[in-house]
């Protein structure tokens, strides 16, 4: 097995091969492998300047990635490092760029981390559908900024406790590190700070105070959107990464669907761990439901009503949540005892029951007529034409007419990756959009299967 070191021979060979040498030596002649371990390659860069002249090329940076990935493997990691006389060189005044988290961040004053103490892990419900976000969450929590999982993306839908791992990590920090600078901030929070510092010409000061973080938490990262805030968002990004800085942020969606986001931004997203937490299932909504009463000293819910709870109301943690109070409050208001009757009621009010999605298997059954074949060819390992613009549509009406995430679609289309239901939703959305013909055959099939 070749060592680190070739490897990279290899990848700056590619690298000669694709350039010119004038081009090679401006940009990538210097650059130095400094390690490799845990699938990440950290390398050295010999100014701020020459880093930049890659990052602001699209074609530099795609050459450079592919060679990495070519020499190292699809799975690797990058990171930066500038050489210590770069670090330690006082920034000039067209950098907005402080000196790295040393003694001079540890004088700082201290900050409001804008954490909520009742969010925290012992009060998150694991379960198949958020397990691993959160095992990455509590070794990111005991070692911040130390472990691969560099920056942390979360993804999912809304309501499904993204926001609650993010903040617990933040918490279990500060309970064990209180000389560390944590910052929980919402990315409309982040653009309105942005605009008023644009306003008031203190643009510097505000790269400042968020380069002095220890461990920065954006919530829905999608909201920063315009160029100029994306722009302060990467020096910022950039400078907390290479001081092995803690970087959280949470999204409603995968980095490769975010749309208006600079391409060196969504690669920079994808460095560390992506962690989709997907909607709960019923044995993941019945422990939460349980997990909530317990915390509130309840003890008037009988096990069919927690049941048929979880049975029912689908959606998300959020609306679990909702309609166990609304429960309580139609008790107390009308003295009337907890039954199954009542709940019942009050789900149908809550949940229009005669407007619920389509079933996987209902969509599968229409499809497989309208296409002409069976659902075992369709979830085969089949490549023929047929076959896969039937799985594709297929794809795309399960995602958009039932509650599933791309990840349970995927087990269900024969045990198939995530980012081919991405793959296949995003091919008929463009085809929808391009085709009249193709848009009204889609629109056929989808009102067959809402009738």
């Amino acid at each position: 097995m070749p060592s680190p070191q070739e490897r990279w021979d290899l990848c700056l060979q590619q690298l000669k091969a694709a350039l010119s040498p004038e081009e090679y030596a401006n940009t990538f002649g210097d650059y130095k492998l400094f390690d490799y371990q845990d699938d990440k390659v950290r390398i050295v860069v010999p100014s701020r300047e020459v880093f930049q002249r890659m990052e602001q090329n699209a074609k530099l940076a795609r050459l450079f990635l592919h060679a990495v990935k070519q020499a190292f493997g699809d799975n690797t990691q990058l990171g930066f490092h500038l050489p210590p006389r770069e670090e330690e060189r006082k920034p000039t005044p067209s950098v907005a760029t402080p000196v790295p988290n040393t003694v001079q961040q540890r004088q700082l004053p201290p900050i409001d981390p804008q954490l909520n103490k009742h969010y925290t892990f012992a009060n998150f419900v694991t379960g198949e559908s958020n397990k691993l976000a959160r095992s990455v969450g509590k070794a990111i929590a005991e070692k911040p900024g130390q472990t691969t999982f560099n920056p942390f993306f979360i993804y999912g839908p809304s309501g499904v406790g993204k926001t609650h791992l993010a903040n617990a990590i933040g918490v279990q920090i500060l309970e064990t590190m209180p000389q560390k600078r944590v910052l929980f901030v919402s990315a409309h929070v982040f653009k309105t700070q942005y605009t008023e510092a644009v306003l008031k010409n203190n643009v510097n000061n505000f790269i400042h105070f968020y380069q002095s973080i220890d461990v920065l938490i954006i919530d829905d990262v999608q909201e920063v959107s315009t160029a100029k805030t994306q722009q302060t968002f990467f020096h910022i990004f950039n400078h907390l990464q290479q001081n092995d800085c803690q970087i959280i942020m949470t999204c409603d969606r995968p980095p490769v669907q975010l749309e208006g986001m600079e391409d060196r931004m969504l690669t920079r997203f994808k460095w560390g761990m992506i962690a989709e937490m997907e909607k709960p299932d019923v044995t993941l909504r019945k422990a939460i439901l349980e997990a909530k009463i317990r915390r509130n000293g309840l003890s008037k819910f009988p096990k069919e009503v927690i049941l048929y709870i979880a049975e029912n109301v689908e959606s998300s943690v959020r609306e679990l949540e909702g309609i166990l109070n609304s429960i309580m409050a139609y008790s107390i208001v009308d003295s009337e005892e907890i039954s199954l009757d009542l709940v019942k009621r009050i789900i149908a009010r809550a949940i229009n029951m005669e407007k619920r999605t389509a079933t996987f298997d209902e969509i599968m059954q229409v499809m497989c007529e309208h296409f002409k074949v069976s659902q075992r060819e369709v979830v085969s390992k089949s490549r023929k034409q047929a076959l896969v613009q039937c799985r594709q549509v297929s794809m795309y009406m399960v995602h958009k007419l039932t509650a599933m995430s791309y990840a349970e679609i995927g087990r269900r289309f024969g045990g198939r990756d995530h980012t081919t239901v991405i793959h296949a939703c995003l091919k008929i959305s463009k085809h929808i959009a391009a085709a009249g013909e193709y848009r009204r055959e889609i629109e056929e099939i989808e009102a067959m299967l809402q009738k």
